[in-house]
């Protein structure tokens, strides 16, 4: 089975001259068309701001249990 995903991983697709060429992508487009691609950035924003938020939070909590325990 291991040997039959190293076959599959080595096959190539040719590159056309229309893939050089290609510069639209669709789903961008109508997301950016409706308005949506806004909120879709705004709830990325939320997400890692959030994530930034808790590991510092968690951090300080670290730390002063840290301090705690040297002293």
């Amino acid at each position: 089975m291991i040997f039959s995903f190293g076959a599959l991983a080595q096959e190539k697709i040719p590159v056309t001259e229309s893939d050089y060429s290609n510069s639209s992508v669709e789903m961008a487009d109508t997301m950016r068309a409706d308005g949506k691609i806004y909120v879709l950035v705004g709830v990325i924003v939320l997400i890692f701001a959030g994530i930034t938020v808790y590991l510092i939070s968690t951090e300080r909590k670290i730390g002063r249990l840290e301090k705690n325990i040297h002293s």
